[in-house]
């Protein structure tokens, strides 16, 4: 692979230089729900990648508590394993649990963040990316090859005992090389204070306990430029070590949690882009090793100490490319994924799995109206390594998508039909479960067809600019697998729903204004969403809300800025949730609204400091029940480019 995206980069050329920092997107784009540049992120009182996708209609973001709590995401209710999460075009993946843990990553060096339903319409895609029900991608900053080096740094600290710092520096080697490196680490002692009141009316006031956290991250980057040419290698280090708070719990039975984790995560990836005329090529492979320990001290009615090692290792590669004629444009694509999985856990073997993805797609434009359609052939197969040939699972299955797009003038319509298809992960069926011969029949697979509606109206008049959305989508999902979290954050319980029917709205405003030194802009998400529960008829719960969906969704944010401060409010609300679909009084979660305000300013052309207050109201709330969330804390940062 590498081979040959070099013999592509040292290919003569007829021209050595590529514009950074240019973004372009034709009407037969796929709109997608929002996408945050790097520029509206540092106006933002919490740029974190969880709040950033907070900000966006239908995108549900599950924070198990604090700085150390595990955050994830879903689109539209579908749950966190249907969202592919993509860094600079290869997925993340963890096929342990499923579950990509959003606040390891940070958006300092981002250049963009951005979402789309169902699938984006570029035609260069990998086969991971058709086949995800909707993708989250990361896009890192690319370097600017007319400055001969840069350096960024900031340093935080807050409430709680949290302090951050975060440095990166670039040098360019030659007209055609340029070296990045990133790096940073926090530590907090999330120690925060909360009230809680249990469902049998019994209040809690106390501190916050083992959630704790200390991390480190280094990343460095190599980008090359030639003509038409791009290859990014990135290597990745993470290592954190945080307590996992437990729930909290007033009754009989009450303990305390002394869980602890520690992950030792190592990546290195690469891809490489190749356009010349009517054709593109694009070639990506990675392989990471990720270590997890699981210390479990529990102390109560049943003490019980654990201490368990996970290792995943994974390799993949991915080919896509696309060929354009006239109107009618097309492309292939190739993925495959080797992943191994072994544990100390008593009586479980280590685990195999191959998944091979094959896609095909292809796109007719006229003049302005598009028509898409893509087929994922998805195979896997599980092995066990103990020789068990009866563990042994195969799985083959097709995935289409259809995509009609009417674009006149400054309006834009799309209706889409996808169907999609993910197997459980390693931990749904051999780690959840006790280890038995038929644990990995335990789960069924889960099936998911979405429709959607989607018009959205783009316009601009000197100064001033907007955007809106509006979109009706209907969910049908067979065999949904939904995790909740058991005794702690580590194990969860993990079960089949049967029958899952979505629907919903959602509405979406974007708004800009610019005048002399003066600038403002407004953000504005609305989401109504029924998921319901259609698994038995005779159940008296048929057709409750599943777990943790709220009915009403709102988010907003504000910025403006004049000459050397600026100023930015951000809102979250979410209306009423369940913590299971049996929708009664003592299972109901109270609805919150969550303000955060942030002042900054700049000196010297090249510092920036800035003040930030999150959660004014002091809201006492959770979003997974029994975990509650911090309530109103600050930060201070200072912020050197040069």
């Amino acid at each position: 692979m590498f081979v040959l995206a070099l013999m592509l980069l040292m290919a003569p050329q007829a021209q050595d230089t590529l514009s950074a920092s240019q973004v372009s997107s034709d009407r037969y784009d796929s709109p997608a729900v929002r996408t945050i540049t790097s520029g509206q992120m540092a106006s933002m009182p919490d740029a974190s990648v969880p709040e950033l996708l907070r900000h966006m209609a239908g995108v549900q973001i599950r924070d198990y508590g604090g700085l150390g709590g595990l955050k994830t995401v879903n689109v539209r209710s579908l749950g966190s394993q249907h969202t592919g999460v993509f860094i600079d075009g290869v997925k993340v993946s963890n096929v342990q649990n499923g579950q990509v843990d959003l606040g390891r990553y940070s958006s300092e060096y981002l250049a963009s963040v951005s979402v789309f339903n169902g699938q984006s319409s570029s035609m260069l895609q990998s086969a991971s990316e058709l086949a995800s029900s909707s993708t989250v991608y990361l896009q890192t900053l690319f370097p600017d090859f007319t400055e001969p080096w840069s350096l960024n740094a900031k340093v935080e600290y807050g409430s709680f005992s949290t302090a951050s710092a975060g440095i990166a520096a670039g040098k360019r080697l030659s007209e055609k090389f340029y070296l990045k490196i990133t790096g940073d680490g926090r530590h907090t002692d999330g120690g925060y204070p909360f009230t809680y009141t249990n469902r049998f009316g019994a209040d809690t006031a106390a501190r916050r306990q083992n959630s704790d956290m200390t991390s480190y991250h280094v990343e460095p980057s190599l980008y090359m430029v030639s003509g038409n040419s791009r290859l990014h290698l990135k290597a990745y280090w993470y290592h954190s070590d945080r307590g996992l708070p437990g729930p909290v719990i007033r009754q009989s039975g009450q303990y305390e949690s002394g869980d602890r984790q520690r992950d030792d995560n190592v990546f290195i990836q690469g891809s490489c882009r190749y356009s010349a005329g009517k054709f593109a090529l694009k070639i990506a492979g990675k392989y990471s090793y990720d270590f997890c320990n699981y210390f479990q001290d529990t102390v109560g009615i049943h003490t019980v100490r654990l201490d368990l090692d996970y290792l995943q290792q994974e390799g993949y590669v991915s080919a896509a490319a696309a060929f354009r004629h006239g109107n009618f444009s097309a492309s292939l694509a190739w993925d495959n994924a080797f992943t191994f999985l072994d544990s100390d856990v008593a009586g479980l073997s280590g685990k195999f799995r191959w998944s091979s993805l094959f896609a095909v797609q292809a796109r007719y434009a006229y003049e302005s109206l598009s028509a898409n359609a893509s087929l994922v052939y998805n195979h896997s197969s599980d092995l066990s390594l103990s020789g068990n040939s009866g563990s042994d699972t195969a799985h083959d299955r097709l995935s289409p998508y259809v995509s009609v797009m009417y674009s006149p003038g400054n309006f834009r319509f799309q209706l889409f039909w996808k169907n999609s298809y993910r197997l459980p992960t390693f931990n749904e069926l051999y780690y959840v479960a006790a280890p038995t011969a038929n644990a990995a029949h335990a789960l069924r697979p889960e099936t998911v067809d979405q429709f959607s509606l989607t018009s959205s109206y783009s316009a601009s008049a000197g100064k001033w600019s907007c955007l809106c959305r509006a979109d009706l989508f209907y969910n049908i999902t067979r065999d949904k697998i939904v995790w909740l979290p058991a005794a702690n954050q580590f194990v969860w319980s993990a079960f089949n729903y049967g029958l899952v029917h979505g629907y919903g709205c959602t509405l979406s405003m974007a708004h800009s204004f610019v005048f002399r030194d003066f600038r403002l802009g407004a953000l504005l998400d609305w989401t109504y969403e029924r998921s319901k529960d259609m698994t038995d008829p005779s159940s008296e719960w048929y057709g409750g809300q599943i777990a943790y969906v709220p009915l009403h969704s709102v988010s907003a944010s504000m910025a403006m800025e004049y000459g050397k401060w600026s100023f930015s409010a951000s809102l979250i609300y979410n209306s009423v949730r369940y913590r299971t679909s049996a929708n009664i009084v003592s299972n109901r979660l109270k609805p919150y609204a969550d303000l955060d305000l942030m002042l900054s300013r700049k000196f010297l052309e090249f510092m920036k400091i800035s003040v930030a207050v999150a959660n004014v109201t002091d809201s006492h709330y959770e979003i997974v029940s029994r975990y509650p969330m911090p309530g109103i804390s600050w930060q201070i940062a200072v912020q050197f480019d040069i």
